[in-house]
């Protein structure tokens, strides 16, 4: 039985899409294999390109996986194939949205690798239970941010069909997954020019039978609305963390990102969230030195994040992408003043999280434990114990202290 190794970088969907990936291939009979294992047969990177840095490592992994085995068919997906349909040291450049063309290439290539066309062994492979399942709802965006390359290689928005996605919610919780989270490459614009909307798809997950906790990826701030608000509030299993974009808390900044909000409209969406859920982790993703940013407007956009009192920030330096209209601005900020900026952004982030952590010891969460001594919170705190857990068993646990980046538990 030949075997495979899928490794996948960037995002959640990404991540969505490597997992139904893998599934197609374990139902053709192929068999998971380590990435470093140097007999391993087929090599699949699942490549993302938001970053020239991210770019970089999807290319090691390609080139590291062709010197593992020389003789292996090595498979490049993802958001970086979707802009380099050829690539030099891969077998195979295809979308991952048609694993077929995968399957297909390696049919083709199991009669030279073997001498003969041996048939694959059909049938499903059971697959491993899991506490939390992503379920990938809704692909491709029209944004068109000034930084932003995905809309080129990802499209335009496209949902997956509401009877399609309960019954994908339904199989994970089948095979025990007890938290459910919702992704899309802009999951706000879930049913865009469709009768369900993203508030009607939250009711109608979070009402499935034995699911105990439904997540949200990554959303608009401009999503929040009376109907957003009304539909997680009427739904128990949803969790108290939001990722809410917001990229830069500085207006003129914002304007030449050409994103959609101001700060003060993001001000108001994690208000109106806080008033639901009083302790919520709001968390974003901050891009410092941006074409044209000052130091006035990376000040402004320093008080802001503080002013939001935000639980996490992932931060990350502005990077050009080719055929972007940021990549074209004048005044592109210094490497050395990124750099800086980046430093304070950074340290403010830790600063913020430590606030966030500190304001949960002493109280009594709901601990999803993922492992026999590791779980998760709703807000989405990591919390470990010097006691066994009962794998996906939601249990409550008081928080006895902070180490660094983890909550420790003790029994009430």
């Amino acid at each position: 039985m030949l075997t495979f190794a899928l490794h996948t970088l960037g995002c959640k969907v990404n991540q969505c899409d490597a997992d139904a990936l893998s599934a197609k291939l374990r139902e053709a009979g192929y068999r998971v294999s380590a990435f470093s294992h140097p007999t391993t047969d087929i090599y699949i990177i699942n490549t993302c390109t938001i970053t020239h840095v991210v770019d970089k490592k999807s290319m090691q992994y390609i080139r590291r996986a062709r010197r593992a085995n020389p003789v292996a068919f090595v498979a490049v997906c993802g958001c970086m194939a979707s802009k380099a349909p050829t690539i030099a040291e891969a077998n195979l450049v295809f979308d991952t949205r048609k694993p077929e063309a995968l399957l297909d290439a390696l049919a083709s290539w199991r009669k030279t690798y073997e001498g003969e066309a041996v048939p694959v062994k059909s049938g499903s492979v059971p697959a491993l239970a899991k506490t939390r399942a992503f379920l990938k709802v809704q692909d491709g965006c029209d944004c068109f941010c000034a930084y932003c390359i995905v809309p080129y290689v990802r499209g335009t928005p496209v949902s997956v069909p509401l009877e399609e996605v309960m019954q994908n919610a339904a199989c994970a919780i089948q095979k025990g997954a007890k938290e459910i989270v919702l992704t899309g490459i802009q999951l706000a614009a879930y049913g865009k020019n469709t009768a369900t909307r993203l508030p009607e798809l939250i009711r109608r997950v979070g009402a499935l039978p034995n699911l105990q906790r439904l997540r949200l990826s990554s959303l608009d701030p401009w999503a929040v609305d009376k109907n957003f608000l009304r539909a997680v509030e009427e739904t128990p299993a949803i969790c108290d963390h939001f990722h809410l974009s917001l990229q830069s808390g500085s207006a003129p900044t914002l304007k030449n990102m050409n994103r959609t909000y101001t700060p003060e409209d993001y001000a108001n969406a994690v208000a109106r969230l806080r008033k639901i859920y009083p302790t919520t982790a709001i968390t974003t993703d901050i891009i410092v030195g941006f074409p044209q940013e000052t130091e006035a407007d990376h000040a402004e956009s320093m008080n802001f994040i503080r002013e939001m009192r935000l639980a996490r920030l992932h931060v990350f330096p502005y990077s050009p992408r080719a055929g972007t209209k940021a990549a074209e601005m004048a005044q592109q900020v210094p490497a050395a003043v990124k750099k800086a900026r980046m430093a304070q952004m950074l340290s403010l982030a830790a600063e913020l999280e430590n606030n966030f952590l500190d304001a949960q010891v002493g109280i009594v969460p709901e601990v999803l434990p993922e492992s026999e001594f590791k779980g998760f919170t709703r807000n989405y705190c990591t919390v470990r114990t010097p006691f066994p857990l009962t794998v996906n068993a939601p249990t409550r646990i008081r928080v006895a202290r902070r180490e660094n980046d983890i909550l420790i538990g003790e029994l009430l």
